[in-house]
């Protein structure tokens, strides 16, 4: 396979897939915080050798720079959060950022049926009826917050930790008319809450969504294209 490209000194460098969501919750971190990086996309169905070297367990994103090395989508995120910037996604008030890290563990729950559509299409009604049963903890948690995102009034880090399964929400609604996206009338205030991420400018910086829904088609017909509009 290609060698690892080399590395500059000081040089921020994540690891990632163009259509992973758990590589896009870092992304957005980056986006978000202007922080200067550069990124390396490694095919997952080839993954070169020194993919192991850096992660054994083979996964994305990693982070590196110089002779740190940082795994793991969430701890990438709070890592990134709390390395860089005066202005923190995470609150600084312990329980504030501990209810944050709480509702990351539902809301991503919530929305782990719609990934398994990847692989198991033909069950696609029983597993978007099991999401649109579990999303209503969006729905409880906007109305307990009385606030527009999940984490105030603007975007915050559980915003960014749960907002990349949505853009699946909206390709597998496209690829198949009868999963119905959540509705203004289901769901008030997570589609205002998803209406309002779209326009975030890290959200536009890190997701075209055309591009998206033509990666999950591949994956779909079992011929996974990572160079989607490349």
């Amino acid at each position: 396979g290609m060698p690892c490209p080399s590395l500059a000194p000081g040089k921020l460098r994540i690891y990632s897939m163009r259509f992973c969501p758990f590589c896009h919750r870092s992304l957005l971190v980056l986006h978000a915080k202007n922080i200067e990086h550069e990124v390396v996309n490694i095919n997952l169905k080839d993954k070169p050798e020194w993919h192991f070297k850096l992660n054994p367990a083979g996964k994305v994103p990693i982070l590196q720079q110089d002779d740190k090395l940082v795994c793991e989508s969430l701890i990438v995120s709070e890592y990134l959060d709390d390395a860089y910037g005066s202005t923190k996604l995470l609150p600084n008030d312990a329980y504030q950022k501990a209810r944050q890290k709480m509702f990351i563990e539902v809301g991503s729950a919530a929305l782990m049926p719609v990934l398994k559509i990847h692989y198991n299409k033909d069950n696609r009604l029983e597993l978007w009826k099991e999401f649109k049963d579990k999303v209503r903890a969006y729905e409880e948690e906007l109305a307990t917050r009385k606030t527009l995102y999940l984490s105030g009034d603007k975007p915050g880090f559980a915003d960014y930790m749960v907002w990349p399964f949505f853009p699946r929400v909206e390709a597998f609604s496209t690829i198949f008319p009868e999963l119905k996206a959540p509705t203004a009338e289901e769901f008030p205030l997570l589609h205002k809450w998803i209406e309002a991420m779209k326009k975030d400018n890290a959200v536009k910086a890190t997701i075209n969504q055309e591009h998206l829904v033509q990666h999950t088609r591949s994956v779909l017909d079992n011929n996974v294209d990572y160079d989607v509009g490349l």
